[in-house]
């Protein structure tokens, strides 16, 4: 795994993918051990299954059984409390959500508040209301989805203050690899119906933002929007910001030799480590 010391924390939108075997899990891995496998080799995962579900008290026991020392859960809030009830009368799903995941809190990352597109910059008074009501002892993340608040204006603005203002950060959904060519396979076409497609502004608000990349099948065509990324870090890491980077690509099938790419693409900066697993054989590595 990267050292949680490093530059940054890299990480995939799930942990368990039967895909992934020979890969991330060694060959004959057990799907009881898949976070195991995976918090050594990355220290980060997207935690969407508490979007749709909260997980039962057994399965956060083994989930802190299994995670690595300085693997991050980056969990989202339940839709239930962002896309039901946009963060309103939701005191008692909010407190039995974070009761549930307390357990973790060593291995806690920045939840993340995935709004809608439905939510506007009328509503930012709900979010501050929201966030008042957050324990102060974790990390929080916020991703919005309404084109407004990505016109560079008053929107904008007012919506980075407020983030800026509770030490919260602005989550950053890059799915321009995707969007910027015609989609070849039926993953690409699949997942350009389902993502959205939003301006890529990376603004930091506090000290770790959170980068969601959507990167189409074509690692060779993702290249020029990760060394963007690159570049950006670079940046970030002489600033003393430490961001978290996810990795997607259309069925997430091949996600973690995107990622392993990515990372192999920071190896210039101080402190850099490799994974602790090899994700792509020499012939990709050749390409770049």
């Amino acid at each position: 795994m990267i050292s949680s010391t490093s530059l940054y924390y890299l990480g995939l939108p799930m942990w368990s993918n039967r895909q992934w075997i020979g890969g991330v899990f060694p060959q004959g891995a057990n799907s009881k051990n898949f976070l195991r496998h995976y918090s050594s080799v990355f220290s980060a995962v997207e935690g969407n299954t508490t979007f749709y579900a909260l997980p039962s008290v057994d399965v956060v026991t083994a989930w802190k059984e299994q995670a690595q020392a300085g693997f991050r859960f980056n969990f989202k809030f339940p839709r239930k409390i962002t896309h039901e009830n946009f963060l309103r009368y939701c005191g008692v799903e909010l407190s039995e959500f974070l009761k549930r995941v307390e357990p973790l809190a060593d291995n806690l990352g920045a939840f993340m508040i995935q709004l809608p597109d439905s939510f506007e910059p009328r509503q930012l008074d709900d979010l501050e209301k929201f966030i008042k009501q957050l324990p102060s002892s974790f990390q929080y993340s916020v991703e919005v989805r309404h084109l407004d608040f990505f016109n560079q204006g008053d929107e904008e603005i007012a919506l980075n203050q407020l983030l800026q203002s509770y030490s919260v950060d602005r989550v950053c959904f890059d799915s321009r690899a995707l969007f910027s060519k015609p989609a070849v396979t039926e993953q690409e076409k699949d997942a350009q119906r389902k993502k959205p497609r939003l301006p890529v502004h990376a603004i930091v608000t506090s000290t770790n933002p959170i980068i969601r990349f959507i990167g189409s099948s074509d690692f060779h065509h993702n290249q020029q929007y990760l060394l963007a990324w690159v570049d950006k870090m670079t940046q970030w890491a002489e600033q003393g910001i430490t961001p978290t980077v996810f990795i997607h690509t259309p069925d997430n099938a091949r996600a973690p030799e995107q990622a392993a790419i990515f990372h192999q693409l920071l190896s210039g900066l101080e402190g850099w480590q490799p994974l602790s697993r090899t994700l792509k054989d020499e012939a990709q590595l050749a390409i770049f």
